[in-house]
């Protein structure tokens, strides 16, 4: 398991979060820097200018890092509309005079899965395994041991769009930070793995991290992860409602929701409030009947996306902030509904308790399992992800590498 310092990165299109924390045996110890930055460049999880991403990237690093100690592994969480999934199976006979599993078959099984092949645009960049099934009697979790024929693995992969990486991982390069494959973890499974309990896993639930320019869903089944997925809309989308409705500019329509935007009108506030109201010749009713139009639209999008609907909905993420959301969904979507913070934090933990900060969080989480990560324990794909592609640039293949300073000391 890792123990040191680690650096996470997580890409939004609202801002871009660094979190560098000491970490051991998949537990935070220490919060050691904290920094983010408007996000520029980069458009519902899309890079769209390279050297504005990369300067706001930079200035994210620079600011966690100023007083941080030197750090030895970077996590990088992404999203965009690019990210789809699908569960495969892939066979394997135990071989063996006495049908035994052993740890050659199980090896066999998993490298079978990571040479499963995606059209040439897409990029393998988690695999978690969900479940092993011997001679078809499914929901096995560790068949070492027992005695079958036949072997099968089911995965849960999440792909991404090939050229969507490359450019991300140029922009953090020349940001400073290194990064190989297995160093990226979509949104929503690193949002999960900060805002879940375990029994909210096994039980079944929809976890939807709600963020700037969009939503990122996980779906999770039988204590393990279904579904994963993103939505092209989020908090912005609110916001650009409410500057169209009410004829003011953006940033005046940010500054409304921000301080006068909940789901349900709200009496009793403050005079700056109202005199905001009035300056832009509104309501607490009017600004409220917006959000809830545009709000309704995204929580339905969030359970229809779902393969399946449990009973649970935990909602994360910058726009889970929203006033009212919790009493909302529940009259919307009819399951039970909470805002989802990180948990398992330090103490002192510099404001980190939050729903903005749960993909952030969860990176975290995620980067101090790296031995895991990078294949060396004894579960292979039992433990999160695996970066897999051959073909991608050199980049994408050296060891995980960190340096937080000039872009040319990281490129020698």
């Amino acid at each position: 398991m890792a123990v040191g310092n680690i650096a996470c990165v997580d890409i939004g299109s609202s801002k871009i979060s660094t979190v560098i924390a000491n970490v051991t045996d998949r537990r935070i110890v220490d919060i050691l820097g904290v920094g983010h930055a408007a996000s520029r460049g980069i458009q519902k999880g899309i890079v769209l200018d390279i050297e504005d991403a990369t300067a706001a990237i930079r200035e994210s690093v620079d600011r966690a890092s100023s007083n941080a100690p030197k750090v030895s592994w970077a996590v990088v969480g992404f999203s965009g509309k690019h990210i789809n999934s699908t569960n495969p199976m892939v066979s394997v006979d135990t071989r063996r005079r006495d049908h035994l599993v052993t740890d050659l078959a199980i090896a066999q099984a998993e490298k079978k899965m990571q040479a499963v092949i995606f059209p040439e645009d897409r990029v393998k960049v988690n695999i978690v395994k969900r479940q092993y099934a011997l001679d078809r009697v499914e929901g096995i979790k560790n068949p070492l041991g027992m005695h079958g024929f036949r072997l099968d693995l089911e995965a849960h992969i999440v792909t991404a769009d090939f050229a969507y990486m490359e450019n991300l991982a140029l922009c953090l390069k020349r940001a400073g930070v290194w990064v190989t494959a297995d160093s990226f973890v979509a949104g929503p499974l690193a949002a999960s793995e900060a805002v879940l309990e375990f029994e909210d896993k096994q039980s079944g639930v929809i976890v939807a991290d709600v963020g700037g320019g969009t939503t990122g869903i996980a779906v999770f089944r039988d204590s393990s992860i279904w579904h994963t997925s993103v939505l092209p809309v989020g908090g912005r989308q609110i916001t650009n409602d409410l500057a169209v409705g009410l004829s003011i500019p953006f940033s005046a329509a940010e500054e409304l929701k921000t301080k006068a935007g909940s789901l349900y009108p709200e009496q009793g506030l403050d005079s700056e409030v109202l005199e905001m109201l009035s300056r832009y010749s509104t309501t607490p009713e009017e600004v409220s009947y917006i959000i809830r139009a545009r709000m309704e639209e995204i929580l339905r999008m969030i359970v229809s996306k779902s393969p399946y609907v449990p009973h649970i909905l935990v909602l994360t993420g910058g726009g889970a902030k929203m006033r009212g959301l919790e009493q909302f969904a529940r009259e919307v979507v009819g399951l039970q509904v909470r805002i989802g913070s990180p948990r398992v934090l330090p103490d002192d933990s510099k404001g980190l308790v939050d729903p903005a900060y749960a993909v952030a969080v969860g990176l975290l989480l995620w980067g101090s399992n790296r031995e895991g990560v990078n294949g060396a324990s004894s579960g292979g794909l039992n433990n999160l992800i695996t970066g897999v592609r051959s073909g991608l640039t050199a980049l994408w293949n050296r060891r995980p590498r960190v340096s937080f300073g000039p872009a040319s000391s990281s490129e020698s």
